[in-house]
């Protein structure tokens, strides 16, 4: 019970930061036309480009995974850390880590460095699904 109440705690503080959108506002936010980047969104999820929260029957996508100015798509370097979460992490979960502070990046969210130094994201990710190691 208290594992739930936990769990749900989390979910409402990912939902109540605002990083998370539905398609047509991220696509306002972007500048983009929304049924364009909806299929586009839907692709790039396919491909491992981006990832996506589901509550109340939407696909949530995060906000600080895409890129400012003229290129609009996934921050470059993104698939390849969703690429070793997703082993072990659905949704929700990659989306906790992203929120969560890492001593790996000196206490840093993931989630705030992720557009400007996405490749410091490749060892606190990996160890992240390595689990426990004994030596």
């Amino acid at each position: 019970m208290r594992e739930q109440q936990m769990l749900e705690q989390a979910k409402k503080s990912i939902l109540d930061s605002g990083d998370f959108l539905p398609p047509d506002q991220i696509a306002q936010k972007l500048g983009l036309p929304p049924m364009t980047l909806i299929t586009t969104l839907k692709e790039w999820r396919a491909r491992g480009h981006i990832f996506s929260i589901e509550h109340a029957g939407c696909s949530l996508f995060p906000m600080y995974a895409f890129q400012d100015g003229i290129e609009h798509g996934p921050v470059p370097g993104l698939k390849a850390i969703l690429d070793l979460l997703r082993t072990k992490k659905d949704g929700w979960g990659i989306a906790f880590w992203f929120a969560s502070s890492n001593g790996y990046i000196g206490g840093c969210r993931p989630q705030d460095i992720l557009l400007f130094e996405p490749g410091k994201l490749l060892l606190p990710a990996t160890d992240e699904v390595s689990g426990i190691r004994h030596g």
